[in-house]
């Protein structure tokens, strides 16, 4: 069956980057998030454990749990929890009401909107927000930030963090007014921590560049990270395609002479994305891709017993035009890990 190969040496230099560039392993919140960002969760939040990451980001309550035992801290970005979790594990606050929806004491990060205008509560309602939280004995953890053009050639990042600079003079003179420690600051994704020269925060938050990737402007000079991620497909059969007949869904590839042929189980029902065969699409081992992509598999020329699918994300992002995110997140959980 098709399975993904994850190369364990080029996570930890990736880390290691992240880290040197954060100021030590311990201010890195690792983003584990969707699966690990199609990588397998438990297999990368094993990994990043064993490194020496003590905290981690993820989408909702279902994948904190899977790791709860793995991270000193867990944060949970995106769901509302109606029921008190694990102590080690935090909810994110996106909205005034969200807390007044979730359970008494627990750990909380409020995120403050400094100018993406998607998740956050807005600066005006912050000293409300600290009034709710202290009214609920929530326990304040985190007050958290996101920046949305840090990986584009513009200057709204440096615009962005002047704002959260004012936030974070903000929260600390209502810490003080209310007797409330001051919490941990976070704010810089995967392409701020590069581009910055520094950061100014407790915490970095990084996702995709642990997985070898940066979606930045190449004027940034942006780090040489290794992809950690490679999909394999082994071989379903193989046959002859005289010259003349055609293969696949529709039949939009023409053998020119006879070749031999074969079929690998991967396909777009495994989250690989459906080539119309219209435009030549080669693995990395740079066999073509004959004719469209079906649900559970692919054709190319030869009878190799196992193909190397891909091992950059960003060639086939370019060839989709889409981003890294996006090809390695609909890799189907189903599909088998493989940690070397």
């Amino acid at each position: 069956m098709a399975y993904i190969k994850l190369n364990s040496k080029n996570y930890f230099y990736n880390l290691d980057l992240i880290s040197d560039k954060a100021g030590g392993k311990e201010k890195v919140f690792v983003v584990l998030k969707d699966n690990a960002y199609g990588h397998g969760l438990k297999e990368m939040a094993s990994l990043a454990s064993a490194y020496g990451i003590k905290r981690a980001v993820v989408k909702n309550l279902k994948e904190a749990t899977q790791i709860k035992n793995l991270f000193e801290e867990i944060l949970i970005l995106s769901e509302i929890l109606r029921e008190k979790p694990d102590e080690n594990i935090s909810v994110t606050a996106n909205s005034i009401d969200s807390l007044f929806l979730l359970p008494k004491k627990i750990n909380v990060h409020l995120k403050i909107d400094t100018g993406m205008h998607r998740n956050g509560i807005d600066r005006k309602d912050i000293k409300n927000a600290f009034k709710i939280i202290k009214k609920r004995e929530l326990f304040l953890k985190g007050v958290m930030t996101h920046f949305r053009s840090a990986d584009e050639l513009s200057s709204e990042l440096f615009w962005q963090r002047e704002n959260w600079r004012e936030v974070k003079n903000e929260v600390k003179k209502i810490c003080k007014e209310f007797s409330i420690p001051v919490p941990a600051f976070h704010s810089c994704n995967s392409a701020a921590l590069f581009r910055l020269k520094e950061h100014e925060d407790d915490f970095v938050r990084c996702g995709i560049a642990t997985y070898g990737y940066l979606e930045t402007d190449p004027i940034f000079d942006p780090p040489k990270l290794k992809p950690v991620l490679s999909l394999w497909a082994n071989k379903i059969s193989s046959r002859v395609l005289k010259k003349g007949e055609r293969v696949g869904y529709g039949g939009v590839f023409t053998a020119q002479k006879d070749m031999i042929i074969s079929t690998y189980d991967i396909g777009y029902g495994d989250g690989f994305f459906r080539n119309d065969g219209k435009k030549e699409l080669k693995t990395a081992e740079g066999k073509r891709i004959l004719g469209r992509v079906s649900m559970d598999n692919i054709s190319c020329e030869g009878e190799s017993e196992e193909i190397l699918v891909f091992e950059d994300a960003k060639r086939l992002a370019k060839h989709f035009n889409t981003i890294s995110y996006e090809i390695l997140t609909k890799l189907s959980s189903d599909i088998k890990r493989v940690v070397i």
